[in-house]
């Protein structure tokens, strides 16, 4: 009989080691799979496409309902956007900002070109124009200069220290003579994460 529960506990505990061993290296394959924002930046084309997970603090959410969430890699001037899609219900609620988040989605690509910055400048006259029929010439000329998108915003496009329209055009079109000369590609690209899920992670 004392044999007989000898061998039994002797089984339910290596059956217990062995489940606590599974659960521990399932832990450690999920941390080697998170990738962290520098990492993606680093060869951003290598990931358009694929499903990735990622990890940095919130630093940003956009103003229009959250669904524009901008995490922070190693400075200031490292991030990613990720943008909530309806399986996550649509946005980041205020409670992600400045918490550290992981976040699981598809790496997307954007392209400007020299079409694309026509088609901002011609929409840029078209609200100047509406502005000065509806409040006035004063407002028009208030707003025909000011700059595209929130100061993150910029900031990720690498245009955080340009303060007007004109200069963002101008910085666009430079950037892609240079990488046209350089490379044969007469865009630019910008990349970001069409987010499917988030955790917010423990400090």
């Amino acid at each position: 009989m004392k044999k007989s529960i000898l061998l039994w506990a002797t089984a339910a505990l290596m059956t217990f080691a062995g489940t606590s061993c599974s659960s521990k290296s399932s832990d450690n394959s999920e941390s080697e799979n998170v990738l962290t924002v520098d990492s993606v930046l680093a060869n951003p084309e290598s990931y358009v496409g694929q499903t990735v997970t990622i990890e940095g603090v919130v630093s940003h959410l956009c103003k229009h309902g959250g669904r524009k969430a901008f995490l922070l890699g190693s400075d200031d001037n490292t991030m990613i956007r990720c943008d909530a899609t309806a399986d996550m219900g649509g946005r980041f609620p205020q409670e992600t900002i400045h918490q550290p988040l992981r976040v699981t989605g598809v790496v997307m690509e954007s392209r400007i070109d020299e079409n694309t910055l026509r088609e901002l400048e011609a929409n840029r006259q078209g609200q100047i124009e509406r502005l000065e029929q509806q409040a006035g010439e004063e407002d028009a000329a208030s707003y025909s200069d000011a700059p595209t998108g929130c100061e993150t915003e910029r900031k990720a496009a690498g245009q955080g220290e340009l303060q007007s329209f004109t200069a963002q055009m101008a910085d666009y079109r430079r950037r892609i003579a240079e990488r046209d000369s350089l490379e044969g590609k007469p865009y630019l690209s910008s990349y970001y994460i069409q987010a499917s899920a988030y955790e917010i992670l423990p400090r």
